[in-house]
Order: C-alpha cells, then structure tokens, then sequence
C-alpha cells in the first residue's frame, strides 16, 4: 500500500471472502469503518497505520482473521479520508 503523505487515510482495512462470508477483516488507524465486530476476526485491529509517501508491505496472520485452512474466493480494500494506492495482493507461505 502507499498512503499519500500530503493527504494520509484516517484507516485503511483489507477484507476477504471465505467460508462463505466476509467476516474476515484486518484495519490500521482509526476505528470508522463498523463493518465486523471490535476485537474480532470480522475487524482485526493490526496497529497505527503505515509509514506515509512510501511503498509498504502489509501482513496479516490468516488466523487473525479467521482464514487458516479455509478457502479465500475473493478480497476488498477500503480507506478512510485521504489517498490510498493499493497494489499486488496475494498469498506468502506460513512461517515454521
């Protein structure tokens, strides 16, 4: 993701499609998108939002999100305020 530094997102939040629902949501920043429920897989609180003006990784647990094991058909991303770029989205393997 890069957020804008001169117009910087208040939240940015990645959702999934799996197991049959969206319920599958991780944000930065502020807590204004009320999809999901507080302090749980539907809205998974990772931290404070990402370094601004700058291209940066982000990784989210599958189980954090309620994902391990479970087949993920689809993905959305959504921002709050501000400018958000989002590119390449996918999968990395498990650290053992």
């Amino acid at each position: 993701v890069w957020l804008d530094a001169t117009n910087p997102p208040k939240e940015i939040m990645l959702m999934w499609h799996g197991g049959g629902g969206w319920e599958h949501r991780a944000f930065w920043g502020a807590n204004m998108i009320t999809y999901g429920e507080n302090n749980s897989v539907g809205r998974f609180r990772v931290g404070a939002l990402p370094p601004t003006g700058k291209w940066v990784k982000l990784i989210v647990p599958a189980g954090a999100v309620g994902l391990k094991n479970l087949n993920v058909d689809g993905m959305g991303f959504a921002h709050v305020d501000g400018r958000t770029t989002w590119d390449t989205a996918g999968r990395t393997a498990e650290k053992k």
